[in-house]
């Protein structure tokens, strides 16, 4: 999918989960998590040479909306570079020695996998507490953005297993890829612009639901999490996805 196609499914659905939770967790949290799930919406592809994480622009964002995201977005070739670098290239020598000729450098390889976005997400957050420690900085945030960042790249995985290449969930260990028929470059493909909207109703739904109705907080923060899991899971019939055979 394109950037602006990640960053607002992503986006959207943090949205939807964080809502019900408002009133138990500071506003500054919530921030932090959005702004991992921003991040980590956009880094598995830090594989790719021309990814929007290493130009500080993200593909298709454009108006409003486009100006918000693509000021977020300056900080980005700061993450790209040091996962691409100091992460993605040490990682992938040690599957290559473990593995040898079954491991080899791809797009939508090591980083769109959940031992990829997993180990990534745990060696960025290493070097970010090394930073912020030296920098006398509390890490007291720092599992928020982890948790964001988590999320932000498993959806990544998700939104990719809708299109034709799909996503190998298990590579290197499998080449199994699980794929969709969402072609989202094309113009007239309109299922992702659609779920986002739905998405966002449904966060703004569950934001204003204790004034309107007689939900409880806790009653919300299970409908909350119940609704996105049904919502994705319409998304992926719609889109078609399946699991394919094995590729090389």
């Amino acid at each position: 999918m394109r950037g602006d196609q990640h960053v607002s499914l992503s986006l959207t659905t943090a949205a939807l989960l964080i809502a019900p939770n408002l009133s138990i967790i500071d506003p500054f949290t919530a921030v932090v998590l959005l702004f991992g799930t921003f991040v980590g919406s956009v880094a598995p592809d830090a594989d790719a040479t021309d990814a929007a994480i290493f130009n500080g622009r993200v593909s298709g964002a454009k108006g409003k909306r486009g100006q918000v995201i693509n000021g977020l977005a300056v900080v980005l070739p700061i993450f790209g570079y040091t996962i691409r670098y100091l992460i993605y290239y040490p990682i992938s020598l040690v599957f290559t020695l473990l593995l040898r000729k079954n491991y080899r450098h791809r797009h939508r390889g090591l980083l769109h996998s959940l031992p990829g976005v997993g180990l990534t997400t745990l060696i960025l957050s290493a070097y970010l507490a090394i930073i912020l420690a030296w920098l006398g900085v509390s890490l007291a945030l720092l599992p928020a953005f982890g948790c964001g960042f988590f999320g932000g790249s498993l959806l990544h995985l998700l939104e990719d297993a809708c299109t034709p290449s799909g996503v190998a969930w298990f590579y290197p260990f499998s080449r199994r890829r699980v794929s969709g028929r969402v072609r989202a470059q094309r113009s007239f493909e309109v299922r992702p612009t659609i779920f986002a909207a739905v998405l966002l109703i449904a966060a703004a739904g569950v934001l204003i639901a204790p004034f309107v109705t007689d939900l409880t907080a806790d009653e919300l923060r299970f409908i909350a999490p119940a609704a996105a899991f049904i919502l994705w899971l319409l998304f992926l019939l719609v889109s078609g996805v399946r699991r394919e055979r094995r590729c090389g």
